[in-house]
């Protein structure tokens, strides 16, 4: 039987992150490690892809942010490059939707 929880992290070739799978209470903890992990200089700008997270609770969206703030702490950015539709509008429903808001890779 597969975990009902699984989270899917991938270490993409430009140094950023895919998520996959779901995000909650847990194992929100894997992404905030791979996020520690991660050497951010300042101005890093961070790739994050999450077209395959297919579910997030307020668990996950507290990971989110504190990427989030971390990069902007830095002077850097958080670039969503996909998200899934489900979690699209949960953040629009927290009013998160304008932080995660996917973009083009420059």
């Amino acid at each position: 039987m597969t975990n009902p929880h699984a989270l899917d992290i991938t270490r993409m070739a430009d140094g950023g992150l895919a998520v996959g799978g779901e995000l909650d209470y847990t194992n929100a903890t894997e992404l905030t490690a791979a996020f520690a992990e991660l050497r951010l200089d300042p101005g890093a700008t961070l790739a994050l892809d999450l077209g395959e997270l297919g579910f997030c609770d307020s668990s996950g969206l507290s990971v989110l942010l504190a990427a989030y703030k971390r990069l902007a702490g830095l002077g850097g950015r958080l670039l969503v490059t996909a998200i899934d539709p489900n979690l699209a509008r949960m953040l629009a429903i927290t009013g998160l939707a304008e932080l995660f808001t996917p973009r083009a890779q420059p």
